[in-house]
């Protein structure tokens, strides 16, 4: 029995067959996360969807596999056995940290991507259905706050774009990314930046009348705001005599 335990243990993931009992799998699979081996873990756990799919016994492997994916920090399988389990058992008490560790699985690939919107996008696009699927969901305050970051970093990430297009001398691609900034928040960090930066290209373009305007508002808006000042100081080098009360 010993050595039956031995071989059985050894077993990898790519050995598993059709014959290979449920239970024998999900107890390697259990050996594996035991050790801090998620990776692995995870993968043995997909092998009994793969030859039990329609086993008692295969939600609860799917279940196991998106937290061992996770941890693991392989947030494409993540996904693979998150929609595996939620094609068929969406109705379990369990899809609700399915879906809520899926949307995570997003969020946590933001700081990865290099000016690649699609992570922050889906993260916030699956936070909302989440939030709206699960409305007493304990995690709901979890899934706005991270949701207003995910939105907090698209903007950063266009104003940066617009920032090089005013380094560039491109001001009218500026404003067009600002503009929508500002269309697409009622609240942000980034606001006031981006209202004096349209100032700048603004007066760029030789714009003096919007520059005044979006200082204006900029004063009414934003009063105690550093980008204030500022627009203020940039616009009086053009025209000292024209800056808006």
């Amino acid at each position: 029995m010993l050595l039956q335990f031995s071989s059985c243990s050894q077993k990898l993931p790519e050995e598993i067959t059709g014959d290979t009992p449920v239970q024998e799998i999900i107890e390697l699979g259990d050996m594996s996360f035991s050790k801090g081996y998620y990776n692995r873990a995870g993968e043995y756990y997909l092998e009994v969807s793969q030859f039990h799919p329609y086993s008692a016994l295969e939600s609860k492997a799917l279940f196991k596999a998106v937290d061992a994916f996770y941890r693991a920090r392989k947030y494409e399988k993540t996904r693979l056995a998150a929609n595996k389990f939620l094609l068929n058992y969406s109705n379990t008490k369990e899809a609700e940290q399915v879906f809520y560790t899926k949307a995570w699985s997003y969020c946590k690939e933001i700081l990865n991507v290099d000016r690649d919107q699609s992570a922050a996008k889906n993260c916030i696009t699956n936070l909302k259905r989440f939030v709206s699927l699960y409305p007493s969901s304990k995690n709901k305050q979890n899934a706005k706050m991270q949701i207003t970051s995910a939105q907090e970093f698209l903007v950063g990430q266009e104003l940066t774009i617009a920032k090089y297009y005013l380094e560039r001398k491109n001001p009218s691609a500026a404003i067009r990314r600002l503009k929508d900034i500002q269309k697409t928040l009622k609240s942000s960090k980034f606001l006031p930046e981006t209202a004096y930066r349209l100032v700048e290209a603004y007066l760029m373009m030789g714009l003096m009348d919007d520059a005044l305007s979006e200082l204006k508002r900029m004063k009414k808006e934003f009063p105690d705001s550093s980008w204030t000042l500022e627009g203020s100081k940039l616009i009086s080098k053009f025209r000292p005599n024209k800056i808006a009360g």
